[in-house]
């Protein structure tokens, strides 16, 4: 095989096995293979046993953190969401605007339960339908992407809304501080706010 040829194979697999990787919902075996596979050919793309060992072990570490619950509701009609933040409803199209984003704890240490929440508005005019919300959260350490948690699409009415995401903290998973970055989305619409977890 040439060497232009076998390069871009290994970035195709190694797109399949990211995926594997940092599907969250996925189970750690899967994860284990994918992360084991991102190293050999991390390494094989750069020409770096270390990094490709690096990038490897990172993956590894974060293998067995998955979302084991997640639950959503509606917390607000439309009235009583717009009398508690006194905004004017648009008069075309949907608005989302995020309320709230915590993790509780906000530290933990390996086997902790985190219960990650979310708040937010869904605003629309007055004879505005349910509309779907696409909702991210995604962990970040550094200024660098280290995992998908969730993403998901959610159908929402007018008012405001709420998701639980609860997470266990693995054994493998680097001491430091984390963020954890909430975005929601509709149509052009979209909201974005960190939360910090701090595993020690």
């Amino acid at each position: 095989m040439k060497p232009n040829k076998m390069k871009l194979t290994a970035i195709a697999c190694t797109g399949v096995l990211l995926t594997g990787c940092a599907t969250m919902e996925q189970s750690m075996g899967l994860g284990a293979v994918g992360c084991a596979g991102v190293g050999v050919l991390t390494g094989a793309l750069t020409g770096s046993a270390g990094i490709g060992a690096g990038a490897g072990a990172g993956c590894m570490a974060l293998a067995g953190l998955a979302i084991y619950s997640y639950h959503s509701n509606q917390t607000r009609t439309a009235a009583q969401d717009q009398q508690l933040y006194g905004y004017a409803a648009p008069v075309n199209g949907t608005e989302v605007k995020i309320r709230d984003a915590n993790a509780f704890p906000k530290t933990a240490r390996a086997g902790d339960t985190v219960k990650l929440t979310l708040d937010y508005s869904v605003i629309g005019a007055r004879d505005a339908q349910d509309v779907n919300v696409e909702e991210t959260m995604v962990l970040k350490k550094d200024g660098k992407v280290e995992k998908s948690l969730s993403q998901r699409m959610v159908p929402r009415p007018m008012g405001g809304g709420s998701s639980e995401v609860n997470i266990t903290i693995p054994s493998q998973m680097p001491a430091g501080t984390y963020v954890i970055e909430n975005t929601i989305k509709t149509g052009t619409s979209y909201d974005v706010r960190d939360t910090v977890l701090i595993v020690s």
